[in-house]
């Protein structure tokens, strides 16, 4: 029996599956505001993108993308309906600015390999948190007539 030597992704087909494994899944449920009010698609894109160059395996990634986030934080504060979601968005700013106070640690020689995986997890989880909720209120606000 042959054996065959199976490729593996590079660099940019692994970023690709790691945006697709936390973007799509957003998209998809964005559907619904998209078709009625397509500019969605266009802000929510852009976020993407965004996020999509900031690697978050790298300090550096992790305080861009913190940045990114922090705007869509700012933005979900500002059009809070009640105070769920005002807490939300406070709760998710002190998070992130957690992880702005690790990442800027890690950024020292020799920080742990350890330390770095764990913080791109948390970034990784607090990304998916944040932009699904920024999809949603764009779908709200974008109903809403007083918006």
């Amino acid at each position: 029996m042959a054996t065959k030597k199976l490729t593996t992704l590079g660099p940019k087909g692994k970023g690709a599956m790691d945006t697709a494994k936390w973007a799509l899944p957003l998209l998809l449920a964005a559907g619904r505001w998209v078709s009625a009010n397509p500019e969605i698609l266009a802000r929510v894109k852009d976020q993407i993108a965004q996020l999509t160059t900031a690697r978050t395996s790298t300090a550096d990634g992790v305080l861009e993308t913190i940045s990114v986030l922090r705007g869509n934080v700012d933005y979900l504060a500002n059009s809070a309906d009640d105070e769920r979601e005002t807490h939300l968005a406070q709760d998710w700013a002190k998070r992130l600015d957690r992880c702005e106070q690790a990442a800027l640690l890690l950024k020292a020689p020799g920080a742990p390999r350890k330390e770095r995986k764990a913080l791109k997890k948390r970034i990784d989880a607090l990304r998916s948190e944040i932009i699904a909720a920024f999809i949603a209120e764009q779908g709200e606000d974008a109903q809403s007539p007083s918006r």
